[in-house]
C-alpha cells in the first residue's frame, strides 16, 4: 500500500502548482495590493541590495582564504584517509570506549555534508556497531568537520567554535549511550563489515609533513595577521604542498583528491552563496526591536524556540552560519545562538522521516526528543556562564 508521504514526494510539484493557484484565487488582490505599497517595495529593494553585500563581503573576505584550503582539506580526508580505516573500528568488534571515541570524532574526518552520515549511520548499525554508536557517529558526522569549525570561528568567533565543537562530541556521546541504555533489550540482525584497505602512498614522516602543511594553508589563512604577509604565506605554503604532491602521491591519489574537493565545493559553494545572500535580504527584513525582545534574553524559552527553528526551517550544509551570523547582528542572545548552531545541522524534519525508516518511529522520537533536551539547556547554561 501506497503511504501518503509517498504520493507527496512525487507528486509534489502537482501539489505546489495547485497551492499556488489557491493562494491566488482566494488572496489575489490582498497580496498585490500589499505588495504594491511603496514602503514595501523600498523594504524589497533594501533588502536585496543587503542581501548582495553580505555576498560581496563573503566572497572578499572568507572564501579565497578559508573555504578552499579547507574544501582541499576535506577532499583529502575523503581521498587519502580512506573511510575504512575509521569504520573498521565502528564494526563492533573493537572496545566499545574507543568506538564512541571514534564515532563521536568521526565525522570531523568522513564528511563535510550531513547527507551521506544517514546511509553510514544505517550501515554500521546493521552491521554489528550497535544503536548506540551508530547514533553517536550520526549526531556528530554533520555537527563537527573542518569546514564548520573554521567558518564558526571566523564569523561567530573561536571561542563560540571551541564550545560548539566540545557540546557537539559530548552530546554525540551521551546521545549515543542514552540510546543503547533505552533500548538496550531490543536486537537486531547483524552482517559482517567487510572493510578493504586503501593502499595510500602517504605512509610515516611523509604523511605528517603533508598533512601539516595542509592544515597550516588554513591557519595562516584565517590567522589575524596583516594582509600580505598572510597572502605570501598562503602562497609560500600552497607551492610547497603542490610540490609533495606531485612527487608523493600517484597519479590517481591527485584525481581522486581533486575530484573529492570538486564534490565537496558543487554540493556546497552554490547552495552556500544562495544562503548568504538570502541570510543579508531576510535579515534585513525582520523588524530589529522585535526580534531583539523575542530573542535577546536568554532564557529556556528563548533557548527551546531557537532549537525547534532550527529543526523545521532546515539549511543545507554550513548555511546555518550565515543564517546564525545575521541574527547575532539582529540582537539574539548567545544562548539561543548556541541552541540553534548545534540542533540545525542535527535535526530536520525530512532527515527524521529517513532515520524512521531505518531505525523506526519509537528510536527516532526518542533520538529528536533527547536532542531537543540537551541543545536547549546548553544554550541556556552557554548563555549564562560563557558570554
Amino acid at each position: 500500500m501506497v503511504s501518503l508521504i509517498d504520493v507527496i514526494k512525487k507528486n509534489w510539484v502537482l501539489l505546489l502548482l495547485a497551492a499556488l493557484y489557491l493562494i491566488i484565487y482566494l488572496w489575489q488582490d490582498g497580496i498585490g495590493g500589499f505588495l504594491g505599497r511603496t514602503e514595501v517595495q523600498t523594504l524589497v529593494g533594501e533588502s536585496v541590495y543587503h542581501g548582495w553585500l553580505g555576498l560581496v563581503d563573503y566572497l572578499s573576505t572568507h572564501v579565497l582564504l578559508c573555504l578552499v584550503p579547507a574544501f582541499f582539506i576535506a577532499g583529502a580526508i575523503n581521498s587519502l584517509i580512506g573511510t575504512g580505516t575509521v569504520l573498521k573500528y565502528l564494526s563492533g568488534k573493537t572496545r566499545k570506549w574507543l568506538a564512541y571515541i571514534i564515532a563521536a570524532v568521526g565525522g570531523f574526518f568522513l564528511e563535510v555534508c550531513s547527507c551521506t552520515i544517514l546511509p553510514l549511520f544505517g550501515g554500521i548499525w546493521k552491521k554489528g556497531a550497535g544503536l548506540g554508536i551508530a547514533v553517536t557517529l550520526l549526531y556528530a558526522g554533520p555537527a563537527n568537520n573542518v569546514v564548520t569549525l573554521m567558518m564558526t570561528g571566523q564569523r561567530i568567533g573561536w571561542d563560540f567554535a571551541a564550545a560548539r565543537l566540545a557540546f557537539s562530541i559530548s552530546f554525540a556521546i551521551i546521545i549515543g549511550l542514552f540510546m543503547e541504555f533505552l533500548f538496550r533489550k531490543e536486537k537486531h540482525e547483524k552482517s559482517e563489515l567487510v572493510i578493504e584497505e586503501s593502499k595510500l602512498s602517504l605512509k610515516g614522516t611523509k604523511s605528517k609533513i603533508f598533512w601539516a602543511t595542509l592544515f597550516s594553508i588554513l591557519i595562516v589563512g584565517t590567522a589575524p595577521i596583516p594582509g600580505d604577509l598572510k597572502l605570501a604565506g598562503v602562497i609560500s605554503l600552497s607551492l610547497l604542498q603542490l610540490a609533495m604532491s606531485i612527487r608523493w602521491l600517484t597519479k590517481e591519489e591527485r584525481g581522486a583528491w581533486w575530484d573529492e574537493t570538486i564534490r565537496f565545493t558543487s554540493d556546497i559553494i552554490p547552495l552556500l552563496m544562495i544562503g548568504v545572500f538570502l541570510a543579508g535580504t531576510f535579515t534585513h527584513m525582520i523588524p530589529e526591536e522585535q526580534f531583539r525582545e523575542l530573542t535577546g534574553k536568554n532564557t529556556l524559552l528563548t533557548n527551546f524556540i531557537a532549537v525547534g527553528f532550527g529543526a523545521i526551517a532546515y539549511f543545507p550544509a554550513l548555511v546555518e552560519v550565515p543564517i546564525a551570523e545575521g541574527f547575532m547582528k539582529l540582537g539574539m542572545s548567545k544562548g539561543p545562538l548556541m541552541a540553534y548552531m548545534l540542533a540545525d545541522p542535527v535535526l530536520s524534519l525530512q532527515g527524521l522521516l529517513i532515520i524512521s525508516k531505518m531505525i523506526g518511529w519509537r528510536k527516532t522520537l526518542a533520538y529528536a526528543g533527547s536532542v531537543v533536551i540537551l541543545t536547549t539547556f546548553a544554550g541556556y547554561f552557554f548563555g549564562m556562564f560563557f558570554v
